[in-house]
C-alpha cells in the first residue's frame, strides 16, 4: 500500500505540473550509464566504468518569460539497468534552471524528488516475526524515494530555427532510500545521460 501511496502522489505532482502556464514545451528521450558511487565526486567513474544501461523519457514546461535565464517543470520516467545490484523504474518531477550562454547553447542545473522501484534481479529471503524466513519472488521489487540532482548542459541545432532539436549531455546524482537499513540505507547511484529534445511552440 505504501508504494501505491507513493506513485498515486508522483502522479499528482505530474498532473499539477501540466497545469503549469508555460509559452512552451518540449519532448525528449536519453540514454543513460548508471554506477554506485558517491555523489558528484564519483562523475568521472560514469566515462570510462562497467556500462549499466538505462533510458528515460521527459515531457518539460518553460514557467518564465525570460530567453536568457528559464526556469522549467520537467516530469521524468525512466528504466536503468545494474547488474548485481538492481534494476530500477523511476518516475519523478523535477525544477530546472536554465542559463543561455549563447542562444544555441545552454547550461542548466535541477532538483528533482519521486519514487523509485527496484527490482533486486535475484530471489531475496526476507525474515519473519516467527524467526522463519520467506521468498520474495526477484519480480517483486521494494518501493524507494528518490531525490535527484541535475547538471548538464544543451545544444540547439538551429540558431534561426525555434522547432530544431536540441543535443542533451546531464549528469544526475540520485539517492534513493531506504536500500538496506542495516548498513546502506541510501544508495547513491551516479548517471551519465545524453539524449536529444523536440521543442513544441504554442500557437499564439
Amino acid at each position: 500500500m505504501a508504494g501505491i501511496k507513493k506513485i498515486f502522489l508522483v502522479i499528482l505532482m505530474f498532473m499539477v505540473l501540466q497545469n503549469v502556464s508555460a509559452q512552451y514545451h518540449s519532448v525528449g528521450a536519453a540514454f543513460s550509464n548508471n554506477v554506485t558511487s558517491f555523489p558528484v565526486t564519483g562523475f568521472p567513474q560514469l566515462f570510462y566504468s562497467q556500462l549499466h544501461p538505462g533510458i528515460n523519457a521527459f515531457m518539460e514546461w518553460k514557467i518564465n518569460k525570460s530567453e536568457k535565464h528559464q526556469l522549467c517543470a520537467t516530469a521524468n520516467l525512466g528504466f536503468f539497468y545494474h547488474r548485481f545490484i538492481q534494476s530500477g523504474v523511476r518516475i519523478y518531477p523535477e525544477i530546472d534552471y536554465k542559463f543561455f550562454v549563447k542562444k544555441q547553447f545552454s547550461l542548466n542545473v535541477g532538483l528533482g524528488m519521486g519514487y523509485l522501484h527496484s527490482f533486486e534481479g535475484y530471489e531475496v529471503l526476507v525474515p519473519l516475526d516467527n524467526g522463519d524466513y520467506e521468498t520474495r519472488s526477484a519480480f517483486t521489487g521494494r518501493s524507494q524515494f528518490l531525490a535527484v540532482l541535475n547538471i548538464g548542459c544543451a545544444y540547439k541545432l538551429s540558431a534561426t530555427n525555434d522547432k530544431a532539436p536540441s543535443l542533451l549531455l546531464q549528469l544526475h546524482a540520485n539517492m534513493q532510500g531506504p536500500f538496506v537499513n542495516s548498513y546502506v540505507p541510501v544508495l547513491p547511484v551516479n548517471s551519465l545521460h545524453l539524449g536529444i529534445s523536440f521543442p513544441i511552440i504554442k500557437n499564439k
